[in-house]
């Protein structure tokens, strides 16, 4: 098999999977990277014999166009290809957490070509060594039948990879290749400190390995935990320096679930909880319907000495909201998590009838996060009568999402209110993307006496930086990639902070300016408050919120970032980003 192949993306992967087609006896026409003329695009020209070209050209005369970028610019990257590729060429990415849909866009505007994904399941660190690596590695592929041909005649493996299972399958890799060699960073500096050379240990890692091929995981595991040695456990912990200890722990947790013992002692060691060895697979949840059954069944489980977590969310889960399960599971003896979709926080026009909702597979997501209890009532079940009695919490509620929503935060506080009062003595986990909402509930816990601890978790992005919501299921492609531009505008922000802006007015101007780019975008608000009160502030503070809200075509998105303060060094807080 042969042909002629463009490259985008001269890095390592990008000039070792040319040059293994090139020994296949493939052409490589043209390479193209971020700027026409900088020195990789050269240097893999120079090497691949082929033509420095740009984004827009690089297509021309190619059978073959393949993407190794940067996972964020494949998609960007793939439009600009468009005008360049010939009718059936095959587009094909190197991504390993992306799968097809990432060029969903380009395959809208270009009907007649192909698409494809290949992941050469391979540590590359240079071009050398990953040509010899790649022509016996295990490769995922995904799309037109040709990119598994390409792969297998390199030598590669090829194996198919669903896009449903494709972050699953990169988390897998990461674990092998990442996690393993932090793992082994942990050897050499426990050897260290025993003033034992890391190099002794090489040769019992290797076997390890081996063993593993030979037997599988489970029949290679050896070590005290595995044949329940508790006494060397304990002299291990008491060795270890504290620094090295939770991640000791953690590994003999897995090393313990991987060994199916029933060992109370161990269990007591490494911390388990009492009910079963962590990481164990969930039962079935309890779908609880009634205010009666919910209430009974959490003054139950505290009667016995058992503490509360609530998760409170209108379903349509996402990476988000299982964060919050995580931890209420990881803090907690039962987990309740709630999904409703509370009529008095929509006001009229709003989406309430459209609002996203998949009951199926939130139960699957609260399965697999290890909840106990989720509360799904019906709205007569919340409301038997017409409401007389609702809670607003006054101050908090003015400005940001309550100028444009001023009924919105009244519904919400009421639902919560009576959520509070249904479950008990609690702790309830809130995201912090929704920064005025968690203001909002922790000021009236604490205003009404009520026996709810309110904690604030992380903001969670998807791996463009877009936040995470059950609205983002509206956009359409074009508008997905419109919306990136409030995260833009946040980390534009968080640069000026890091040189030393403090001005909030000149922040403001710089987030809105980045907006101002995308025509489809029309920004509500960008605001700078105080992260507590919620006052605006002329400068920043000791804790402060900037906080976007934005209409991507009829979409309503929000977003925020928190900037703290240690001495005179300010951090940014914008959350995390899925892998």
């Amino acid at each position: 098999m042969s042909g002629t192949v463009a490259l985008v993306g001269p890095g390592r992967a990008g000039v070792t999977i040319a040059l293994a087609l090139l020994e296949q006896g493939w052409r490589v026409t043209r390479v193209a990277g971020r700027e026409l003329g900088s020195a990789s695009v050269a240097d893999a020209a120079l090497m691949l014999g082929a033509t420095p070209s740009t984004a827009d050209t690089v297509g021309l005369d190619a059978s073959v166009v393949v993407i190794a970028t940067p996972d964020d610019l494949v998609a960007t990257t793939a439009l600009q290809l468009a005008p360049s590729l010939a009718p059936d060429a095959l587009v094909l990415h190197c991504s390993g957490s992306l799968g097809l849909r990432v060029l969903q866009e380009l395959q809208e505007i270009r009907p007649d070509i192909r698409l494809g994904a290949m992941h050469p399941l391979v540590s590359i660190p240079n071009v050398l060594l990953g040509l010899d690596r790649l022509r016996t590695a295990w490769c995922a592929v995904a799309g037109d039948p040709q990119v598994g041909a390409i792969a297998a005649s390199i030598g590669m493996h090829p194996f198919p990879v669903d896009d449903v299972d494709r972050s699953k399958y990169h988390a897998a890799a990461s674990i092998a290749a990442n996690h393993l060699v932090a793992l082994l960073g942990q050897v050499q500096r426990v050897s260290t400190t025993a003033n034992v050379p890391f190099e002794a240990f090489l040769p019992l890692i290797r076997s390890a390995i081996d063993n593993v091929a030979e037997l599988g995981p489970r029949d290679a595991l050896t070590g005290p935990v595995a044949r329940g040695d508790a006494g060397t456990v304990s002299r291990h912990l008491a060795s270890l320096p504290e620094v090295e200890r939770e991640s000791y722990l953690a590994l003999a947790r897995e090393v313990y679930r991987l060994s199916g013992r029933s060992d109370p002692i161990l269990e007591a060691m490494l911390e388990l909880p009492e009910h079963g060895v962590e990481g164990e697979t969930p039962g079935p949840v309890v779908v609880i319907e009634t205010v009666a059954e919910l209430r009974a069944a959490c003054d139950a489980a505290r009667r016995t000495g058992a503490n509360v977590g609530l998760v409170p969310t209108m379903g349509f889960l996402h990476e988000g909201h299982r964060s919050l399960m995580r931890k209420a599971r990881a803090e907690n003896d039962l987990v309740v998590l709630t999904i409703f979709v509370n009529p008095l926080q929509f006001a009229a026009g709003e989406d309430l009838s459209k609002y996203p909702r998949d009951l199926d597979g939130d139960l699957d997501a609260a399965a697999a996060e290890g909840v106990d209890i989720v509360f799904a009532p019906t709205v007569a079940e919340m409301y038997p009568e017409p409401t007389l009695t609702t809670v607003h919490v006054d101050r908090l509620t003015e400005g940001l999402c309550g100028a444009a929503r001023p009924t919105h935060f009244d519904g919400v506080t009421t639902v919560v209110a009576k959520l509070f009062s249904i479950v008990g003595s609690s702790t309830a986990y809130f995201g912090r993307k929704d920064a005025q909402q968690l203001a909002v509930v922790a000021r009236m816990a604490d205003d009404l006496n009520l026996p709810v601890t309110v904690v604030g978790c992380p903001l969670v992005r998807e791996i463009d930086g877009l936040a995470m919501s059950s609205r983002n299921a509206y956009l359409s492609p074009g508008e997905r990639r419109a919306a990136l531009a409030i995260s833009r505008g946040l980390e534009a922000a968080a640069t000026a902070i890091d040189a030393g802006e403090r001005d909030a007015a000149s922040l403001s101007q710089t987030i809105q300016a980045i907006l101002a780019e995308e025509s489809t975008l029309r920004a509500e608000y960008v605001e700078v408050r105080d992260a507590r009160t919620l006052e605006p502030v002329p400068e920043l503070a000791a804790e402060t919120l900037i906080a976007v809200a934005a209409h991507v075509g009829k979409t309503r998105l929000i977003d925020n970032m928190t900037v703290r303060f240690d001495g005179t060094t300010a951090t940014c807080d914008l959350g995390l980003r899925t892998a």
